[in-house]
């Protein structure tokens, strides 16, 4: 299904959206909620573009809806989408994430990247709001999380 600028390709209980969560995405969380069966809900996001704040406050909404019916797990959220999940307190612990884009920066070669983060594998380190130690791929160095733990983090709950 196509809502504005937003691509959403529903098969059974698994979605994946790819483009842009704005203002002509409107009306897609009942869209959504509507194709997708009652039940476990898994969404991938990693095309996701763009999000404003009229697209978060629509993603807030069809995570309420699918709230009701089952768990949902979301799986390859963008750093632009996480960084916006961080700030709702509503959001955090709220669903299942099994992997998320992170921003990271190299301290010896100042390389940045936004590498994909197994939230499952690395759930206990998380959980207590540690980024797990990710390689830099110029110079071989650790390299750490561009942002402050509690507050990139913490919509994955404790």
């Amino acid at each position: 299904m196509q809502v504005g600028r937003l691509d959403i390709q529903i098969q059974g209980a698994n979605a994946w959206f790819s483009g842009r969560l704005d203002e002509a995405a409107n009306g897609f969380p009942e869209q959504v909620a509507a194709a997708l069966p009652a039940g476990d809900t898994q969404i991938d996001l990693a095309g996701v573009a763009f999000v404003n704040s009229i697209g978060l406050r629509d993603w807030v909404q069809l995570i309420r809806y699918l709230r009701q019916r089952g768990t949902v797990t979301l799986w390859r959220i963008p750093e632009r989408l996480m960084a916006q999940m961080n700030l709702l307190p509503e959001l955090h612990g709220a669903t299942y994430i099994g992997s998320f884009h992170a921003p990271y920066i190299c301290p010896s070669c100042g390389a940045e990247a936004e590498p994909l983060i197994d939230a499952i594998a690395n759930g206990p380190w998380l959980r207590q709001m540690q980024a797990p130690r990710v390689p830099c791929s110029e110079c071989g160095s650790a390299m750490e999380l561009a942002e402050f733990p509690e507050r990139y983090l913490s919509v994955l709950g404790r």
